[in-house]
């Protein structure tokens, strides 16, 4: 099997979705492709804002002592609550934090499993959901307990990373007023390199983990830990390629949020301008329902709205759905090169010719 560099893994990446999504072309495969890839973390693209214009801070316009203004309005909202608005407003807050809290949790778990649901489907070529949730249901779980852990210590070392400058600058005095700006924007740097540091080494980790860790862990049935100490083996056997596919892979993904980016705004244009109408006119129809029945004007809005979701959600998943084979294939053909197991699935041994015999006559 082929050991393919991180160029040579784009064109059967690109294959693969060409064999998976258009041969034949089912806009029910598309749907369920893309509901895999996003809830398998397939969509992957890095936005970028081209128009930077750095901030300007007219010195004719800044406050002379802009501290005690903000301590001055900080001081006057604290004591614009009432105890029983803060009450009440910390119970909403409770109550949002923890609903946020369990849909992180359930949505973490379906990645987790739908991960492997990708792997098997870009493998194997065929879009199923049932054989890769039940196939894979121990490595699944094992790998949602990785990640529940990877987010509390990232949670913790951002924290870290926020807290420790922000409280020695508390312990210096910044905050109590008459310091200089240059202080303050020190501070802000300092913060700003921490997190793009840390943002950094967490890309490179979760990538290692997606791309690599877990079909090792598919394949091999490894530990999270097995599976991170054999794949570094790998990484420090030739260091270039894979440094090469980092780097590759960061300037796919720019390409295509550029490229779905523009896709994107003409497609919901499109599908705007084929909505306007049936939607305008079942508004119309609402509005007019509602003065016999405001039940059923209620119900036709509902509805109509209920559509135009559905429509827009659909065609979000058709988008998604070609990112996410052409990553999880990229990612797959680069290392299959390097993990036999793997490179023995996207890379199947022909089968033996069979043999002609020539049947000879019999001699009477």
């Amino acid at each position: 099997m082929p050991r393919l560099s991180p160029v040579d893994a784009v064109a059967p990446a690109f294959r693969r979705v060409d064999f998976i999504l258009l041969h034949p072309f089912r806009l029910r495969t598309w749907l369920k492709m893309g509901l895999i890839g996003w809830l398998g973390g397939g969509l992957v693209t890095v936005g970028m804002n081209l128009k930077f214009q750095a901030p300007h801070f007219p010195v004719e316009q800044l406050p002379s002592d802009p501290w005690k203004d903000i301590n001055q309005a900080i001081h006057d909202a604290v004591r614009s609550i009432h105890f029983a608005q803060f009450a009440g407003f910390m119970a909403l807050l409770m109550i949002v934090l923890a609903l946020a809290l369990v849909f992180s949790l359930i949505f973490t778990y379906l990645s987790s499993r739908f991960r492997f649901i990708l792997f098997d489907t870009v493998v194997s070529g065929e879009v199923q959901v049932g054989r890769g949730w039940y196939g894979f249901s121990d490595q699944g779980t094992r790998y949602f307990g990785f990640w529940l852990i990877y987010r509390l210590l990232s949670w913790a070392a951002a924290g870290f990373i926020v807290g420790l400058p922000v409280w020695q600058a508390y312990k210096r005095g910044l905050f109590e007023g008459n310091q200089p700006l240059s202080e303050f924007l020190g501070l802000l740097a300092s913060v700003a390199l921490g997190l793009l540091a840390f943002a950094l080494v967490s890309a490179i980790i979760t990538t290692l983990v997606k791309d690599f860790v877990m079909p090792l862990m598919a394949l091999d049935d490894l530990p999270v830990g097995a599976a991170f100490s054999r794949l570094w083996r790998y990484v420090t056997a030739e260091p270039g390629p894979w440094a090469g596919y980092f780097g590759l892979k960061f300037v796919l993904a720019i390409a295509t949020g550029i490229g779905l980016g523009v896709v994107g705004v003409l497609a919901y244009l499109a599908l705007f301008v084929v909505l306007a109408i049936p939607a305008a006119a079942l508004i119309g129809v609402g509005v007019l329902v509602m003065k016999a029945s405001m039940a059923v004007g209620i119900v036709i809005f509902v509805l109509t709205g209920l559509g135009v979701v559905a429509a827009s959600s659909c065609l979000f998943l058709c988008l998604a759905a070609p990112v996410s084979v052409f990553f999880a294939a990229y990612a797959f053909y680069f290392f299959g090169g390097r993990y036999p197991k793997l490179g023995e699935l996207l890379w199947p041994p022909a089968a033996p010719t069979p043999q002609m015999t020539t049947a000879l006559p019999t001699v009477q």
